[in-house]
């Protein structure tokens, strides 16, 4: 008989628990992506960080459930979740899609739980107070959906394309999620009191360092930008390199 999991287990992966961990890392993914996206985080990161990794509705272990396509709404239920189990330090990562849902979930779990991170870092987004640079895709039909992303990023696979049972399984979750980009509404609060890590690619054509630069805003304390070379999945090619730069900005988190 399988037993069902928890609230907690359906919306956190841990794939490599800690004895006694003095920090824990929430990671969110981009738009149509999974756990999958931080696949050999957890060897890189030392043991005093504990990964966790955001599973969000509709996809993975959840693929049952319907995709959320309003913010509010998705991290509020997220919040619901962390914010009884977050009982020490911790912070926050997202790329693209995944940073505007960490950025509104450190406020969220500032607000419903008083647990603000100790550190924020956010990868391949512009600042959420500025306006989209396109024009508005999620309502186009299934294919010129596929073809305004794949145009846009160069990620969309062959067989998602053309394969009608992969299509229907994914689309779902990728429109889902584009919409979540596309109906963001930023509206103002006090900045963060946590320091602010921005992140880009420097052949990233959806976003350059003046938009990433965008993200001093929400601090009241440190802010900094960093690139890396390659396009907007940059992080694919330089996990390494992405998560030793973040280890030592919790590094400076976790020394009083």
């Amino acid at each position: 008989m399988t037993t069902a999991l928890s609230d907690f287990d359906r919306w956190v992966l841990r794939p490599a628990p800690r004895t006694a961990p003095l920090l824990r890392l929430v990671c969110v993914p981009y738009a149509g992506g999974g756990t999958a996206a931080f696949q050999g985080w957890s060897d890189l990161l030392p043991d005093t960080v504990e990964p966790w990794f955001l599973r969000l509705p509709g996809r993975e272990s959840r693929f049952r459930e319907e995709p959320r396509t309003d913010v509010p709404v998705l991290v509020k239920e997220a919040a619901a979740v962390l914010g009884p189990a977050l009982d020490g330090p911790y912070a926050l990562f997202g790329h693209s899609l995944g940073a505007l849902i960490a950025f509104e979930l450190a406020r969220e779990l500032r607000r419903s739980h008083r647990r603000e991170p100790v550190h924020l870092a956010v990868s391949a987004r512009s600042a959420p107070h500025l306006p989209l640079r396109h024009t508005v895709i999620h309502q186009l039909p299934d294919d010129l959906l596929l073809k305004a992303l794949d145009q846009r990023f160069n990620a969309i696979p062959p067989a998602i394309r053309d394969d009608p049972q992969l299509r229907a399984l994914y689309l779902p979750v990728l429109r889902a999620d584009v919409t979540l980009l596309e109906t963001y509404a930023h509206t103002t609060a006090d900045p963060l009191s946590c320091p602010v890590t921005a992140y880009g690619g420097e052949d990233d054509p959806e976003f350059g360092p003046g938009e990433l630069e965008g993200w001093h805003q929400h601090t009241a304390a440190r802010f900094r930008l960093r690139t890396f070379p390659g396009g907007h999945f940059f992080l694919n090619h330089r996990r390494a390199e992405l998560v030793a730069d973040i280890v030592e900005d919790l590094y400076g988190a976790m020394i009083p």
